[in-house]
């Protein structure tokens, strides 16, 4: 999918812009959820994609590598104001072209129930419910999701 004004690219966690989307994607799960939700640090082992669009940082990804040929998604995040463009889209698109490069086979996330739109992305892009995995197999707002690649 192309959209004209968007580029993206691949960043270590550190990165300034992912530091920024994922402070203001824990300020929005906090006031959704409440501020007792499991956190899972940033670190290096967790490559992102940032998004930019017009030369604004406006969401990331990010790809852990977990198993040997499974990987798991990261802070999916694109900032409220630029919802609905099909921007999310292009960062699954790209975590999961990064997945392939990096010869990963399947893919897993956590999101939250709450967290309607973002379900129905993953599972139009072919992402099918598993259980939980740790740290999130006792939280009761967490949903799980899986894709061979």
């Amino acid at each position: 999918m192309v959209i004209d004004g968007v580029e993206v690219r691949s960043v270590p966690a550190a990165d300034a812009d992912v530091l920024a989307l994922a402070a203001a994607q824990q300020a929005e799960l906090a006031a959704l959820y409440g501020e007792d939700q499991p956190l899972v640090a940033l670190h290096d082992e967790i490559r992102f994609i940032v998004l930019t669009l017009d030369g604004i940082a406006t969401g990331c990804v990010g790809l852990q590598p977990v198993a040997p040929g499974v990987g798991e998604i990261k802070r999916m995040y694109v900032v409220p104001a630029a919802r609905g463009r099909g921007l999310s889209r292009v960062l699954l698109d790209a975590v999961e072209a990064a997945a392939r490069a990096d010869g990963l086979t399947r893919l897993r996330l956590e999101t939250g129930t709450k967290q309607v739109e973002a379900i129905a992305l993953y599972t139009h892009h072919g992402y099918e419910p598993i259980p939980a995995y740790p740290p999130f197999e006792h939280e009761p707002a967490s949903v799980c999701f899986a894709k061979d690649l």
